[in-house]
């Protein structure tokens, strides 16, 4: 277990005797892939940090169809806004493989570790950085055109993408899985993308 806290940005600056502590009101629990972590509108108790896999966060809109939101891989803070807050989870988290998450108890680490200043500042640094990701989502999914979406997604998340189905692409891209594959076709023709053993690659 302290190897593994060891590993998590977040903990960085702690002491033996921290981690001693942390570790007491620590677990680890393992998930088999397509198991859920949470659901929306369930209450959290737990700092959750993933440890090993890649998690999808998703919502259903008025129809019932999936909306990927986003993926996370390890050493993330998942959903710490809502557990932070007290509010319940506002999507539902799904292991896209096996994995395991580090869960906290929440209302002891607030006692005995969110006044540490190490450890808080981190946490508002990975707020801080989750919140420039959405306004970069926001401002690509206004300017950008298909391609360029695309093309996007493959440079800065090329490791989980080459493990999701073309319909979880498309609709973490806001296109219909028909638009999606017409414009990675057109990409892969431009000499912009290449069809590799582990999915597409960007050409340079």
């Amino acid at each position: 277990m302290k190897n593994i806290l060891r590993e998590i940005y977040l903990f960085k600056e702690l002491s033996e005797d921290e981690l001693d502590e942390l570790i007491s009101i620590s677990s680890i629990s393992n998930y088999k892939k397509d198991s859920l972590l949470f659901m929306s509108g369930e209450m959290g108790e737990h700092l959750l940090i993933i440890i090993e896999g890649d998690v999808s966060l998703y919502k259903h809109d008025s129809k019932g169809n999936e909306i990927v939101i986003g993926f996370l891989s390890p050493y993330s803070l998942i959903a710490e806004a809502a557990i932070l807050r007290g509010i319940p989870f506002p999507s539902s988290a799904l292991f896209k493989t096996d994995g395991s998450v580090l869960k906290i108890q929440m209302n002891k680490f607030r006692e005995s570790f969110l006044s540490n200043p190490k450890v808080s500042s981190e946490i508002i640094n990975s707020l801080l950085s989750k919140i420039q990701l959405l306004q970069q989502n926001i401002h690509l999914n206004i300017a950008s055109t298909a391609k360029e979406k695309i093309l996007h997604l493959y440079e800065a998340n090329a490791s989980i993408v080459s493990k999701l189905k073309k319909y979880e692409i498309a609709t973490l891209l806001g296109m219909s899985p028909e638009t999606f594959s017409r414009n990675l076709n057109s990409l892969i023709s431009d000499n912009k993308l290449k069809k590799t053993p582990n999915g597409y690659q960007i050409i340079k």
